[in-house]
């Protein structure tokens, strides 16, 4: 059963998300809504994080200055949720980051988290570039190949951002949510 906490979490962080959304409208692919919902996942746990994920979508897929289609929303509010859920898997391991880290642990668990969200956003490309392909039509290799600069865009400012913002927004949320470990 999802708690009023839960909920309550979940709506200000969806709100952050689509808020961030239409903040960064203007440039295409770099968005700080994966870093949020995986950080969600992670403080969280897999159900908060992964509603985050469709509920971003789900308005700012709506309500989107670049158009709607009803298969995309479904394709990425579905592999936004992958964010949420490997964020949810990795807070349940103990995959966090320390509490009082040194000047090391905090350079290796920013590398950690950068692969991490590399790899997470690269998946997230992938399927929802088939999608977009299968919804025009085109062939799946011209996408695929058609998109290689977005994707790669998207990916490492993922990696940037997870490497520079997942050990801090952790804390923060800790903070402002008074979390020891509440799942």
């Amino acid at each position: 059963m999802i708690s009023t906490r839960q909920i309550s979490v979940i709506a200000v962080m969806t709100a952050t998300c689509v808020a961030t959304n239409y903040l960064l409208v203007g440039v295409v692919n770099v968005k700080f809504m994966d870093l949020i919902i995986f950080v969600s996942g992670l403080t969280f746990g897999v159900i908060v994080g992964s509603s985050i994920g469709a509920l971003t979508w789900l308005v700012y897929g709506t309500i989107n200055p670049y158009g709607f289609s009803l298969p995309i929303l479904v394709a990425t509010c579905l592999s936004e949720m992958i964010y949420g859920i490997a964020g949810g898997v990795l807070g349940h391991l103990g995959f966090s980051g320390n509490d009082n880290p040194n000047k090391m642990q905090m350079l290796t668990d920013g590398f950690k988290f950068a692969f991490i969200g590399f790899l997470l956003t690269a998946i997230y490309d992938f399927i929802t570039n088939i999608a977009s392909a299968l919804v025009t039509g085109l062939p799946i290799f011209t996408v695929l190949i058609a998109g290689i600069l977005f994707a790669l865009l998207h990916e490492v400012s993922n990696a940037f951002f997870f490497f520079f913002g997942v050990v801090p927004l952790v804390t923060i949320i800790k903070k402002v949510f008074h979390l020891t470990r509440n799942r």
